[in-house]
């Protein structure tokens, strides 16, 4: 799952960051925890793609892409 925007990058870098941190964290925590954690105010599209960016990572809990996006800044 590609992030579109600056808002998904951060997004995405922060939930793949608590995924390594935390992996058996319940969706409901890390929800709460990115929100709290970003510069910015979620709108409904960008809650929209964390609910949606959470449950496709923890599908995908070992991917070897995860290691490298956590050594990316969040912004590129």
């Amino acid at each position: 799952m590609k992030p579109a925007n600056d808002h998904e990058k951060a997004i995405a870098w922060r939930v793949d960051r608590k995924c390594v941190e935390d992996p058996d964290c319940p969706y409901h925590l890390i929800v709460r925890d990115i929100a709290m954690a970003l510069d910015f105010i979620m709108s409904p599209a960008d809650t929209q793609f964390l609910v949606r960016y959470i449950q496709w990572r923890h599908a995908r809990p070992q991917s070897a892409d995860l290691q490298s996006a956590l050594a990316k800044s969040p912004i590129q």
